[in-house]
């Protein structure tokens, strides 16, 4: 019966085996939508509380959960490359894993980069060689999953920093089978309470859901400076950041300030909405010869815009033609600056033809894409100005003659 558990963890395929690590990268060749940010500036503030937060975790042998929320788009995957290479440098092993490492202790073995891995499955346990670890040998015993899972961790040399991206997803059907959520609780509390004896930090990033579901998972009352709600960059950051993709990769002399100031204009210091913009800005100065006349940046900017709205089409692909005029609907009063009410939203979404159910299921899912954003207090916005104005623009005004079905794939 162990060898068939311990199989069984051997061949849990939810999620890919040893995720790339977060180091730094060479300039690139082209931009790219998402992930760790090549050129990176701003976030001063948290960079430093989180200095901080690692120097006397490392002191004190402590725990703690440094939760970062945020849009889609709004650099949530950069900052953590940056805190995670800033823990390395300070002396930390800094890891990314996916939710199945938080209940299976092979899967966790496997991210802790644990290579010679011999397993000796002798009545209820089995015992693995973790050359990197303080202890030649750790037991897994499969009947007690969450106590193996925090072994491991006590057992690092190094102090370690676990990183999980996108940990809304925790909270999502299917995703944390259910007879696995006491060990992800269990291991997530007792990480988060610091009642390891050893340094060990958790980075949860996600949307604005995801502090929400780590309520659910025993995971609470977090520190002033280690919950971070992250808005778009600063007018200087993004400038610069801009500024660093139109000079250094097309390796030509500083971009032009007319370049810089028309970019920014229409990316509302979205670093998503800048690479929407860059990338058409950088192929066309390296195809021309960094040809930077008023003509060429129309050109770039038309581009950048058609490259801004198909994102947002994508970030509602769930959502079919009905779906996002009710949602327009439910927002035609909410200002850009403004917020509203889940209750709103679905009772707004129920004049409009839904059942409760539908409603409810097309308002999570306009979370789960980041149409709707968390802003605290059970207030929720649009978070984007263009993405704001492309709703209205293209689906509110009420089309009745619209007969295609709500549908969603989840």
């Amino acid at each position: 019966m162990i060898a068939e558990l311990y199989n069984l963890f051997l061949m849990d395929t939810s999620y890919p085996m040893f995720p790339k690590r977060r180091d730094s990268k060479p300039v690139p060749r082209s931009p790219r939508d998402r992930g760790p940010a090549h050129f990176f500036h701003g976030r001063k503030e948290i960079i430093d509380d989180f200095s901080i937060i690692l120097d006397d975790a490392k002191v004190l042998k402590d725990g703690i959960t440094f939760l970062i929320q945020g849009a889609p788009g709004v650099g949530k995957t950069a900052l953590i490359d940056v805190l995670a290479k800033q823990a390395r440098e300070n002396g930390w092993k800094a890891v990314d894993i996916f939710p199945n490492a938080l209940w299976n202790p092979v899967e966790l073995i496997g991210r802790l980069n644990l290579k010679k891995i011999l397993p000796k499955i002798s009545g209820a346990s089995a015992e693995v060689s973790v050359g990197d670890a303080a202890s030649a040998t750790i037991s897994i015993d499969f009947d007690h999953p969450a106590e193996t899972i925090l072994k491991i961790l006590s057992a690092q040399k190094k102090p370690l920093l676990l990183i999980l991206d996108e940990a809304q997803s925790l909270g999502k059907p299917k995703i944390v089978p259910d007879e696995m959520k006491g060990i992800t609780a269990s291991v997530l509390k007792q990480i988060h309470n610091g009642d390891l004896g050893k340094s060990v930090m958790f980075i949860a990033g996600g949307l604005g859901t995801t502090e929400h579901t780590l309520n659910t998972f025993s995971v609470s009352l977090f520190e002033g400076d280690c919950r971070v709600y992250l808005g778009r960059l600063s007018p200087a950051s993004e400038r610069a950041v801009i500024k660093d993709w139109l000079t250094h990769v097309t390796g030509g002399n500083p971009a032009t300030p007319t370049w810089i100031d028309a970019i920014a204009e229409r990316t509302h210091g979205w670093p998503q909405h800048i690479m929407s913009y860059v990338k058409p800005a950088v192929k066309y100065l390296r195809a021309n010869n960094r040809d930077m006349t008023d003509a060429s940046l129309e050109t770039v900017l038309a581009r950048g815009d058609q490259l801004r709205l198909k994102y947002y089409d994508g970030r509602a692909h769930d959502i079919d033609e009905r779906g996002r005029i009710a949602l327009a609907q439910s927002v035609l009063d909410v200002s850009i600056d403004s917020t509203t009410t889940q209750e709103a939203v679905i009772a707004s979404l129920q004049k409009s033809g839904f059942s409760k159910k539908e409603s409810k299921d097309l308002f999570e899912c306009a979370l789960d894409q980041g149409i709707l954003d968390k802003c605290g207090h059970g207030r929720y916005g649009i978070p984007i100005p263009s993405m704001h104005k492309w709703l209205k623009d293209n689906y509110g005004n009420d089309r009745g003659k619209a007969d295609c079905r709500f549908s969603m794939e989840r």
